[in-house]
């Protein structure tokens, strides 16, 4: 019976002992403090007190908060007492304390030795990393320690409050490296998202650089700024990892470092989608408005986890299938970057769905789901530790890049057609357009000639006619570039062939409209003729181009329909006859179609009053006022009567004999 009651004595003695962990009796340097300790809830400041009675308290594991054990949903106040047996002639001691939630002092002997985080009423909430502190050197024997832990009551029913792994005392300089290669262990769990972090950043410099040397495509631009701040949002998240920075600003940067991000992706596949229905922006940015109300309105901050994150999913839904969305819109549209894009902008979208569910779930209390997040997150350990959320981020990123460089590559290929395309329709245009006003005798002609941009669509012909007379031919051709420079091309060729057969306006202007409606492909031609003899005597017909000025006021003129437009137009010859030095103007659309910054025309009521100016000086004001359009301008003007009996004898004098 004695040996009984001894036993019994010994068994109800081994708890009072558990909480004291001997250093000295192993002669190890250093020792993780995986037994069990003394637990209290609530707060006392007594209770950092050395040889105070604990004996009372509650024993739990250090290896596991108390959520697990016995203590679900507490959130508060809580002490952890344990003691330990120094060994003799020992160096400096450090204590590594691994992650507690949420704050947290150490005491040793009653003195406060180390610290983290704060308390009511001025709690301060940070993000969850392990730390060192150093215990009082002059000590040997034994030492009582004290852990005041606060647990965020938030936080109380989604995780477990305490000491959630073993705390570790020994050498400080050896405990030291082990946390070295703790935070070194730690970064390699990191690296998808160093990897992620470069990758993007070396995308912003690619998008930066694609911009610089097109800068009028701005979807390089806002592809820049997404790989800038994605590469932000990465490198946030590994620094939280190394630094004590407080929830709610480590969160909200993050958060607007994510939804910034996902605003110039949105604008990136908006503008390569070619910026259709702007709504699809708005919505985009209502839904990152109210993702970001979370972190700023204290009243939401606050709710529940369970409740924030699933208010978290349901935002993030729409914005993250918008682009999604303009996608399969250009895929419709037969876009090829759009085919390419939508499987990987699909596949990242779901990702993101997955990722925000799970975690939705498993903050709502459903453990039952942690092995699926666990998997989610940890899907292959080589060469690294990643899961299939980053893989869709890799895939997403490396299709981008591909869009991006063979949208580059045809954007140059297509410049180097357009230029190629310039430099013929320009060749075509130098030789169609006069570089020397031919001399008719009899007259005094000016004209010149200022295109909007290298290939312009204006026209004019000045041909001396058999009998002293000229043909003038002015038009304008609708459209720019090579399309345009081979309609003037058959226009021209269509006059000069005419001009042998008859010099009549109407039938000069009726050849080109059929000219015109075989080749025009659905463009017009404005076009003017006027045929002024030596006498005087002029025929003029219009094509839907601006009438003539006559010394200084418009003639009115019964117009047809533009060339190209309907193949049984007429058009009908007003006869005018003209006195010896009459000055006869004719323009382009682009003279009175010149436009200021303020949005004024030049109009015809400043081309009627600048007509008896030279052609120079007329193109020279419409230019400066704000060129809009190609610019032609034709003056004429018949000399006096001793002139054009001079010029008689001269156009004898160059006819050729009769055969």
């Amino acid at each position: 019976m004695r040996k009984v009651v001894l036993l019994a004595m010994a068994a109800l003695a081994l708890p009072a002992c558990a909480q004291v962990f001997n250093m000295d009796h192993d002669r190890v340097p250093m020792a993780p403090l995986d037994g069990l300790m003394r637990f209290h809830t609530g707060d006392d400041p007594r209770w950092s007190e050395p040889g105070i009675d604990d004996s009372s308290w509650p024993l739990i594991s250090s290896g596991k908060d108390w959520s697990e054990q016995g203590y679900k949903n507490y959130g508060g106040f809580a002490w952890y007492r344990f003691k330990v047996i120094l060994p003799r002639d020992h160096r400096q001691l450090g204590l590594y304390i691994p992650r507690i939630m949420t704050s947290y002092q150490v005491f040793a002997d009653g003195k406060l030795v180390g610290s983290f985080g704060g308390f009511p009423p001025n709690a301060t909430i940070y993000n969850l990393r392990h730390h060192f502190v150093l215990l009082p050197q002059d000590r040997a024997g034994e030492m009582e320690i004290a852990i005041r832990v606060w647990h965020w009551p938030h936080w109380a029913m989604y995780f477990g409050g305490g000491i959630g792994g073993a705390p570790r005392i020994g050498d400080a300089d050896q405990l030291r490296d082990w946390v070295m290669l703790q935070d070194r262990n730690t970064f390699r769990e990191l690296s998808t998202q160093n990897y992620l972090a470069m990758l993007n950043f070396l995308y912003g410099m690619a998008g930066f650089a694609l911009f610089l040397m097109r800068p009028r495509e701005r979807l390089y631009l806002w592809y820049g700024l997404t790989g800038f701040l994605f590469c932000g949002w990465s490198l946030m998240n590994v620094f939280t990892a190394f630094h004590d920075v407080p929830l709610f600003a480590s969160e909200a940067l993050r958060d607007g470092l994510a939804d910034a991000g996902f605003f110039t992706f949105l604008m990136f596949v908006w503008l390569m989608m070619g910026s259709q229905r702007t709504v699809w922006i708005w919505m985009g940015v209502v839904c990152l408005a109210l993702n970001g109300l979370m972190w700023t309105l204290p009243a939401l901050r606050n709710l529940p986890v369970s409740v924030g994150n699933t208010i978290f999913t349901v935002v993030n839904l729409p914005y993250t299938l918008i682009p999604v969305i303009l996608l399969i819109q250009g895929v419709r549209r037969r876009d090829p970057d759009a085919r390419l894009l939508l499987i990987p902008v699909g596949l990242n979208a779901l990702a993101n769905w997955i990722n925000d569910a799970l975690w939705a779930i498993l903050t709502g209390g459903h453990t039952w789901i942690e092995p699926y997040w666990t998997f989610w997150n940890r899907t292959f350990s080589w060469p690294f530790p990643f899961g299939l959320y980053e893989l869709s981020i890799w895939i997403l990123l490396l299709a981008i890049l591909g869009i991006v460089v063979l949208r580059f590559a045809r954007s140059r290929r297509e410049e180097e057609h357009m230029k190629t395309e310039r430099e013929a329709a320009r060749a075509v245009q130098q030789v169609l357009i006069p570089d020397a006003i031919p001399s008719v005798p009899g007259f005094n002609i000016e004209s010149v000639y200022k295109p909007a941009g290298e290939v312009g669509g204006d026209f004019f012909q000045i041909l001396p006619t058999a009998n002293g007379g000229v043909l003038i031919v002015i038009g304008d051709v609708s459209g720019k570039g090579m399309p345009a420079a081979m309609t003037v091309s058959l226009l021209v060729g269509t006059v000069r062939t005419l001009a042998h057969y008859t010099q009549s306006p109407r039938e000069i202007l009726a050849a080109m409209n059929q000219r015109m409606l075989a080749r025009s492909q659905g463009g017009f031609t404005t076009c003017l003729v006027a045929r002024i003899e030596a006498n005087g005597m002029a025929a003029i017909a219009s094509a839907g181009h601006p009438a003539p000025y006559i010394n200084g006021h418009e003639l009115p003129l019964e117009n047809g329909l533009p060339l190209g437009l309907n193949g049984a137009s007429s058009y009908p010859e007003s006869e005018v006859t003209l006195m010896p030095g009459t000055r006869v103007t004719l323009i382009t659309d682009g003279v009175v179609e010149a436009q200021n910054k303020g949005g004024e025309l030049f109009g015809f009521e400043r081309a009627a009053a600048m007509s008896t100016k030279t052609a120079e000086e007329i193109a020279r004001a419409a230019q400066a006022f704000g060129q809009e359009d190609d610019i032609t301008v034709l003056t004429l003007t018949q000399r006096p009567i001793s002139d054009r009996a001079t010029a008689q004898l001269q156009v004898q004098a160059l006819s050729p004999p009769p055969a």
